[in-house]
C-alpha cells in the first residue's frame, strides 16, 4: 500500500508554489479545478484549500456589506469539499480563505471587513501572531512568530463562540484576529497567513509546516467514508440558484438540498 499522500488541491493564490512544495515531499496532487474535477476527491487522502476572493456572505447567512465576492463557482465547489471534509475527518489545511471556508462550512461566521467594523488596518504582509498553549501551532512553531498575511476579513469570534469542536489557536499582535483553528477531534487545521510564502528567503518555516501537517495526518485509512457524490449534488447548481440567507443565519438554503436522500451530515 502506498503511504504516501494524495492531495487534493483547490486553484487559488499560492497554487504554484503549493503544489511544488507537495510534490517535492513525493506527495501526489490531484487538481480541483472544475466541478468535472469534484469526484476525484474521493481519491485523495488528503484536502488543501488554498487562498483568494472573497467568500459570498450568502454562505454564511448575510447579505453583501463590505466582502467583495467574485468567484461564486470556487465558492460553491469548496463548500461542498469543505462539508465533505469535515463530515469524513479527511486531513485538511484550510489558507487563508480556506480556513474561513472550513469554518462557514461548519456553521461559523465571518466579519466582511474587520478593518472597517473595527476601525483599525487590514493585515498587509508581515504582522506578528501569538500561539495558544496546547496547539498544534504552538508546537510546530513557537509561542511567537512573524507571518505573511495579506486580508481583510476574519473569523467572527465576537461572543467568544465558534462552531462546535472549534478552537482558535493563533491570534495577531496586536489586534487579536484570528489567525488559526483547529478541530478538536479531527485532523482540520487552517492558519489566516500563508505558509506558502515566507519574509525572508531563509525562513523556513512556513514550509515545515506544510510538511509537517502531511507527515502527522497520513491516514491508514478512513473509519467513515461516505460517497462523494452525497456533497457533489451542488455542481450542477448555476449561480443564480446557488442559496438564499439562512432564516438561522448559520448558511445557506441550497435550493435542492445537498444531502437529500441521506439525512443530515455530521459536522461536528
Amino acid at each position: 500500500m502506498n503511504d504516501k499522500p494524495i492531495v487534493a488541491l483547490t486553484v487559488g493564490s499560492g497554487f504554484g508554489e503549493l503544489k511544488r512544495i507537495l510534490e517535492r515531499t513525493g506527495a501526489k496532487v490531484i487538481v480541483i479545478s472544475d466541478p468535472d474535477d469534484l469526484k476525484r476527491v474521493a481519491d485523495a487522502t488528503h484536502l488543501l484549500l488554498p487562498g483568494g476572493a472573497d467568500i459570498h456572505p450568502l454562505f454564511y447567512g448575510q447579505a453583501v456589506t463590505y466582502a467583495q465576492p467574485s468567484r461564486v463557482q470556487r465558492d460553491i465547489m469548496e463548500y461542498g469539499l469543505a462539508r465533505y471534509a469535515i463530515n469524513c475527518g479527511m486531513p485538511t489545511l484550510g489558507i487563508c480563505r480556506g480556513l474561513q471556508m472550513l469554518i462557514v462550512a461548519a456553521g461559523g461566521q465571518l466579519l466582511q471587513d474587520f478593518a472597517a467594523i473595527n476601525n483599525t488596518a487590514p493585515h498587509r504582509c508581515g504582522h506578528e501572531i501569538r500561539t495558544t498553549r496546547g496547539s498544534l501551532l504552538r508546537n510546530l512553531l513557537g509561542r511567537r512568530i512573524e507571518v505573511n498575511s495579506y486580508h481583510h476579513q476574519s473569523v467572527d469570534v465576537s461572543g467568544k463562540r465558534l462552531p462546535r469542536n472549534w478552537r482558535a489557536t493563533a491570534f495577531s499582535v496586536p489586534d487579536d484576529i484570528v489567525e488559526a483553528v483547529e478541530h478538536l477531534t479531527k485532523p482540520l487545521f487552517g492558519v489566516q497567513f500563508h505558509p506558502e510564502y515566507v519574509i525572508k528567503a531563509s525562513d523556513a518555516a512556513g514550509e515545515a509546516l506544510i510538511l509537517n501537517w502531511l507527515e502527522r495526518t497520513i491516514p491508514k485509512k478512513f473509519r467513515f467514508r461516505p460517497a462523494w457524490e452525497r456533497y457533489s449534488q451542488f455542481s450542477a447548481l448555476t449561480t443564480p440558484q446557488i442559496c438564499a440567507p439562512s432564516p438561522t443565519g448559520s448558511g445557506p438554503v441550497f435550493s435542492r438540498r445537498i444531502d437529500q436522500g441521506h439525512g443530515s451530515p455530521n459536522l461536528e
